[in-house]
């Protein structure tokens, strides 16, 4: 093996493998060494025969071994003789190799042995995969399914929660770290590697370099790693941000003209969203806020363990439903702008005066059912009770028009008050479509709004009343029900919640409630209707599965 090449610009010294000096971004010479690896053939530590090369990286080379006398094949990871020449590393080596042999996860590969051959080079003898890494699987299958996505980080999380309890922080999470084989069922099994191993090269005091080369791969390092900071486990945490958003978007979140400039990006430009980066992918929004929330630049604002990151995503995946199954890229009206709706609006100062509501009911927009939406009423503005629409509305004269489109899945605004003041959100279920004031109830029943509603019996407004309203709770409840597997979030929410102030006890209630919302994204408001079940339901059959889904946020 050939030593650390010398940038001609800087002086530095870089590993073999790169072109790039990581000091100052110039060309670097080519690595004089010939093909030929001496170790291929040869046994070293009197246990491993070495066969061939697997892989090589920044640490060392990774070959294929016969154990001797058991006729089993094992990885076998020699550190370069120039990464092991410090003393130090030395000493850590064998400390991090111990710890890292107890990890025993299913999801970590096992390290079985370590220590040094007659030549003095380090070794680790691990355990042999058959499977591409997530990088080749990226290469070649993306995109992926959510669900597959989900289960692929879900699995990384395991191994990551045992490290971490371990005391151990992986400091190198990349794609090419990332074994995916199967299991003898055929179905995708993930193994972490290089547990540790990077932590070796950590001079004390700095997480950046030593000897010259940087500890980590750019593309996927935390900004408190490339300030070289001491290291928790949530620099774990955004490094698997990058790969998820690596998995949605097809590229790295950052990605400079020389690793430098790379490591800068980290610390210094703002994330550009998933869902903006790669518009055409149709990113699900719900997966959008869980990859923002772990690349978090601030430590603090970013998941604080493996355990919250992984419920976050189970609840992803259980919010997206079958929408799950289908590759990132598939169009679904959640990502696609809302078709233009017709619109009916009142003056909003007339919302208090229900004796004028009849008068003043206004239709603007094409012709077809209103689904029916409670508008804040306060100021002369006017209140919306028909849907969200894409395109602009014209006010009637003296008034003013609505604040203007809303995406499809955005909770909706809290109607005002009967004193004509604006009401406070409901801390119970944020976001979620409230009742709406009398004043219009009795409007809208007088007017067109109540042929045109798509349950003929109520009108569209009054169906959002309380008990006392015309919409009894079985039919609501139902309604809700058939809105729901018609994948009408909006409207199964608004019978649900109909359902919810006609049996505010029933616990079926909540948990529809909570699913729809879910799916919709509402994360608070799931969570809020979900917790209110098992408060109504202490011995459902599916309390542990709900409980883990509370545990992601």
């Amino acid at each position: 093996m050939s030593g650390p090449l010398l940038c001609p610009e800087c002086g530095a010294r870089n590993l073999p493998e790169v072109s790039e000096c990581v000091a100052c971004g110039a060309a670097l010479p080519a690595d004089p060494a010939d093909d030929t690896d001496p170790l291929i053939g040869t046994l070293i530590a009197h246990r491993y025969t070495l066969t061939s090369i697997l892989g090589e990286g920044s640490m060392g080379v990774v070959y294929a071994a016969n154990q001797e006398g058991l006729d089993h094949e094992v990885a076998v990871k020699v550190l370069h003789e120039h990464v092991a020449a410090d003393p130090k590393v030395k000493r850590r080596f064998h400390r991090e190799a111990r710890m890292t042999s107890r990890l025993s996860h299913p999801n970590t590969v096992r390290v079985f042995d370590f220590g040094r051959t007659e030549e003095g080079r380090l070794y680790l003898a691990m355990e042999l995969l058959d499977g591409p890494d997530l990088l080749e699987l990226l290469q070649e299958d993306d995109p992926l399914t959510p669900r597959r996505i989900g289960t692929i980080l879900i699995q990384v999380l395991n191994a990551l929660e045992e490290a971490h309890d371990e005391g151990i922080v992986h400091r190198d999470l990349k794609p090419e770290n990332v074994m995916v084989v199967e299991d003898h069922q055929g179905r995708e099994r993930v193994k972490v590697c290089d547990f540790g191993i990077a932590k070796l090269v950590e001079a004390e005091g700095s997480a950046i370099t030593i000897t010259g080369f940087v500890c980590g791969t750019p593309e996927y390092m935390a900004p408190e790693q490339a300030r070289g900071e001491a290291l928790d486990p949530r620099a774990d945490i955004y490094a698997l941000g990058c790969l998820l958003y690596r998995m949605l978007t097809g590229v790295v979140p950052f990605q400079g003209k020389s690793a430098l400039a790379t490591i800068t990006e980290h610390l210094t430009q703002p994330l550009v969203p998933p869902r903006e980066r790669t518009p055409e992918r149709h990113v699900p929004r719900i997966l959008d806020e869980v990859c923002q929330e772990a690349l978090a630049k601030d430590p603090e604002r970013r998941f604080q363990g493996a355990a919250e990151m992984r419920g976050a995503l189970e609840t992803a995946l259980e919010a997206l439903g079958e929408r799950a199954d289908d590759p990132i890229g598939t169009p679904h009206p959640e990502s696609m702008p809302p078709a233009r709706q017709p619109r009916w609006l009142v003056p909003a100062g007339l919302v208090v005066g229900a004796a004028l509501a009849g008068t003043l009911a206004l239709r603007c927009g094409e012709a077809g059912p209103p689904e029916p939406v409670a508008g804040r009423a306060d100021g002369g503005a006017l209140a919306v009770v028909g849907p969200p629409d894409a395109g602009e509305v014209d006010a009637p004269e003296g008034g003013q028009a609505d604040a203007g489109p809303r995406d499809a899945a955005e909770p909706l605004a809290d109607a005002g008050g009967h004193d004509g003041g604006t009401a406070s959100p409901s801390p119970e279920l944020e976001g979620s479509p409230p009742a709406t004031p009398d004043g219009v109830a009795a409007m809208a029943s007088s007017s067109p709004a109540a042929t045109r509603s798509p349950v003929a019996s109520r009108s569209p407004v009054a169906s959002m009343e309380g008990p006392t309203g015309s919409a009894d709770e079985p039919s609501a409840f139902d309604e809700g029900r058939r809105l729901f597997l018609a994948n009408d979030l909006a409207g199964a929410i608004r019978e649900f919640e109909a359902a919810r102030r006609a049996q505010p006890d029933r616990a079926a209630v909540y948990k529809e409630l909570g699913r729809a919302h879910m799916r919709a994204g509402h994360l608070s408001q799931a969570r809020s209707a979900y917790q209110r079940y098992l408060e109504l339901a202490p011995d459902a059959d599916d309390r542990a599965i709900v409980e883990r889904l509370l545990e992601g946020r």
